[in-house]
């Protein structure tokens, strides 16, 4: 485990530029560094509501577990760097890694439906690379959706947000993850714990947000209950004959429905891959996730 370096008041070595986005415990900002001119991406815990004080130092604890559980994963390249901790105006600090790039969100909603084989396998493949590196770790991320994933400018991915992330097999006390891609033992207390499944049923919900444009069970607009059916039928028509199976097999209801690790997975998107070398699909995404395949071999 890499240890975190604690810096007291953020305001001292960074600079607190502005807001980015937000996270499942807090509010990114972008930051610089005071020294290196470097830029750094701050994670601060969000300001005090109308709740009891209590709540507030529960929030930023939290925060400080994601920092420890990053820290957990610091030889892992595809995942941020933790690089501090802190505080800034009352509010508890993660210091980050900045990463190039945009979130895979917007990079799908300028193309989508998203169908080439090569482009699809390219996007799943690499969080497959990246989950099981941290499930080898005991951990399952529990919030995998397109605003959680960066495509660098080379079409490297990165995994962001730990916030809702634990430890596998371990009792949950309460729902994980964001409704429309959590799986069906994350909606509510899991005694038994959560596994990678989990990770796995959250893949399956991004394959098919890209190519048809759909979640799974309902998706954001209701809860999902047991005994519904996956999609319309006419949208089951529409997902590319190469991965129809390998979806439907990912967001099978029960989690031991699912394939067992994320190697299954990618062994079944092995056919799709881009070549080392192979030229650019027709009309790539921008940035093109299939660039780091037809430059780099598969790591799994």
């Amino acid at each position: 485990m890499g240890e975190i370096k604690e810096i007291g008041n953020v305001e001292k070595y960074y600079e607190v530029l502005g807001p980015i986005g937000e996270g499942g415990q807090g509010d990114l900002f972008l930051g610089r560094d005071r020294k290196s001119g470097e830029k750094v991406a701050l994670k601060l815990q969000k300001t005090r509501n109308l709740g009891p004080e209590s709540d507030f130092r529960s929030a930023g604890m939290n925060l400080r577990e994601e920092g420890s559980r990053m820290a957990l994963l610091t030889e892992i390249q595809e995942i941020p760097e933790i690089i501090a901790t802190g505080a800034h105006q009352g509010r508890q600090c993660l210091v980050m890694e900045f990463v190039e790039g945009q979130q895979l969100q917007n990079v799908l909603l300028a193309a989508r439906p998203v169908r080439h084989p090569g482009t699809v396998a390219s996007i799943i493949g690499q969080l497959c690379e990246i989950l099981r590196e941290v499930h080898d770790q005991g951990l399952v991320h529990c919030d995998l959706k397109p605003e959680n994933v960066i495509v660098q400018p080379d079409g490297r991915l990165r995994l962001i947000d730990m916030g809702f992330a634990i430890t596998a097999g371990k009792r949950t006390e309460y729902e994980q993850g964001t409704l429309g891609w959590a799986s069906p033992e994350q909606s509510d207390a899991c005694p038994s714990g959560l596994t990678g499944r989990a990770d796995i049923f959250g893949l399956g919900c991004i394959l098919l947000e890209m190519t048809v444009m759909r979640l799974p069970y309902g998706g954001l607009e209701e809860r999902a209950e047991p005994g519904g059916p996956v999609l319309p039928a006419d949208l089951l028509a529409k997902i590319p004959v190469e991965f129809a199976s390998l979806a439907l097999w990912m967001v099978q209801w029960e989690a031991q429905d699912r394939p067992a690790d994320v190697r299954e997975v990618f062994d079944r998107l092995r056919p799709y891959l881009p070549r080392l070398g192979s030229r650019r699909p027709p009309k790539p995404l921008r940035p093109d996730p299939t660039e780091y395949y037809r430059t780099h071999p598969p790591r799994l």
